[in-house]
């Protein structure tokens, strides 16, 4: 246990060191769609997912990939995340969350 923990641990302050945070994917029940305005676009590393299939794991040595990671505040006040490859929005774009899970401008 305590070497699972020291191991974690490392793992975290690599992440760190680099900057970027370790975040867990958004989830589809999450998202909503509508309008909004870019709250902030925060560089992030993703972790990988794991397979829902029998057996199935994530590699171990399967590295967070780089993102950003958009917050948008929409009119009833709530907020909706995404994660993109490229920064191409910023704070204060007005912009559309489709049913599909993308960000477009409004």
């Amino acid at each position: 246990m305590r070497m699972t923990s020291i191991a974690l641990a490392l793992i975290a302050s690599g992440a760190l060191a680099q900057g970027h945070k370790v975040v867990a994917p958004v989830s589809a029940k999450e998202m909503q769609p509508g309008y909004g305005v870019v709250q902030s676009v925060t560089p992030v590393r993703v972790a990988p997912e794991r397979s829902a299939a029998a057996g199935g794991s994530a590699a171990k040595d399967e590295a967070a990939r780089p993102m950003y990671r958009v917050a948008v505040r929409m009119p009833d006040g709530s907020m909706q995340y995404r994660d993109l490859d490229r920064p191409e929005f910023k704070v204060g774009d007005n912009v559309l969350l489709t049913n599909a899970g993308d960000i477009v401008p409004d």
